[in-house]
């Protein structure tokens, strides 16, 4: 059986100046042209990087990223069954999606609607709540989790100041009567923005901690900042109180903080005990990597093998440093991942333990085979037959379930031919 289990790089903090620009290729369909890097091998080798996490660090010679480009994948659609679920009825740009039971999903979409999905009746139902979500932008309701009865939300929250930031309620979900109860904000995203652009805002549920991705908000710097959440991953309690973090004890830091270093983390994912992540570069770098406690990606000092989308360089122009958390896998040119799931399942054994990303981009999901703990081989599924794919669900069974980043758009269904 695979395993998921890659080596933790956690590496100390650097805060340092630099420049970005508020150009987000996950919002947009145009494809982005193609850049040269130095090293036009598939893997960038470093010499020498240290696990500082372990009280007995010992120096990991030569670890790697690995480049991956999406023109190389071979298409296996013809081992899958596609299947549109809800052709009586579309969706209006779903983000993010749930199972709370084998049979019943709930899906948000932007706009502000709660959506509950029988699977076997094939028919929806609108859950009435009071989420003070505002559609702006790249922002509006966005990720949900199911866990313990309650539904746990991201969405967009506006203030006083017509600034905006990514917030994190939950409420009670009562399926009789397909509403939500007693909703409270447990997070709120500091500092609030004027732009419109990069709220991160996937969940996972691990050891009753959430965790949650939180985008720069087209920030750049404010990344490599503690006293902001621009950029980082954070970690609360599931009440929303504060666990014991890295920053915690850090003057000036705010508490919440995990890792700080993205520019748009949008997946997440449990892998065995730990937490994988994508996050999207600029004009290339986007990148799947491990989620580590106090670790630092280097947004953006670096960008993981991308430029600006001006072509300038990012930074000093070094794809990765041996300063910041090395990716496990950096796309050049640019995929957009959305989010990702381990896959388990009867559907299709041979998957085991293999990783699935979505990619709005090129709208495909990727196939990522795993062998002694690394990414060996990469292949697509669906490529430009169902749109821009948002997220990805698996069921007992192994059956995959999708929904794309589209107006008019539906749930599919992907089996074994």
């Amino acid at each position: 059986m695979k395993k998921i289990l890659f080596l933790l790089f956690v590496l100390p903090l650097v805060a340092c100046g630099g420049s970005t620009e508020q150009v987000d290729q996950e919002s947009t369909q145009q494809e982005l042209a193609s850049i040269s890097i130095e090293n036009q091998k598939n893997e960038i080798l470093l010499d020498e990087i240290v696990n500082p996490d372990s009280e007995k660090a010992k120096p990991i010679k030569k670890e790697s990223v690995f480049l991956s480009d999406y023109k190389t994948y071979k298409n296996i659609d013809e081992k899958i069954k596609l299947e549109k679920i809800n052709a009586a009825q579309t969706l209006d740009q779903p983000w993010g999606m749930d199972f709370i039971d084998s049979n019943t999903l709930i899906i948000t979409e932007k706009k502000g609607n709660l959506i509950l999905f029988d699977l076997n009746k094939k028919i929806s139902k609108d859950i009435k709540h009071d989420i003070p979500v505002v559609q702006s932008g790249q922002g509006g309701l966005l990720d949900v989790v199911f866990f313990d009865q309650f539904l746990y939300l991201s969405f967009t929250k506006l203030d006083e100041n017509l600034k905006l930031t990514t917030a994190i309620g939950r409420g009670k979900f009562i399926k009789p009567f397909n509403t939500l109860d007693d909703f409270q904000i447990i997070f709120e995203a500091k500092p609030y923005y004027s732009d419109r652009i990069h709220f991160g805002s996937r969940i996972v549920i691990k050891d009753n901690y959430l965790y949650a991705t939180i985008g720069e908000r087209g920030q750049g710097i404010a990344a490599q900042k503690v006293n902001s959440h621009a950029g980082s991953i954070i970690r609360i309690n599931l009440d929303g109180s504060i666990p014991d973090n890295p920053y915690a004890d850090i003057k000036g830091a705010l508490p919440e903080l995990y890792m700080i270093g993205l520019r748009n983390p949008q997946g997440m994912t449990i892998a065995n005990e730990q937490i994988l992540i994508t996050n999207h570069g600029a004009k290339g770098g986007d990148f799947l990597g491990l989620l580590s406690s106090g670790g630092n990606y280097g947004w953006n000092e670096i960008g993981w093998g991308g430029t600006n989308y001006s072509g300038t360089k990012i930074g000093k122009g070094e794809p990765f440093r041996d300063d910041f958390n090395l990716p496990i896998i950096s796309w050049v040119p640019s995929i957009a991942p959305s989010n990702l799931k381990v896959y388990q399942g009867n559907e299709f054994p041979e998957w085991a333990g293999d990783i699935l990303v979505c990619s709005l981009k090129f709208e495909m999901l990727i196939l990522v085979t795993i062998e002694d703990e690394k990414p060996i081989e990469f292949k697509s599924l669906a490529k430009n037959k169902i749109g821009r794919i948002r997220d990805i669900e698996i069921d007992k069974k192994g059956k995959i379930y999708l929904i794309t980043d589209e107006k008019n758009s539906y749930l599919w269904k992907i089996t074994k031919d």
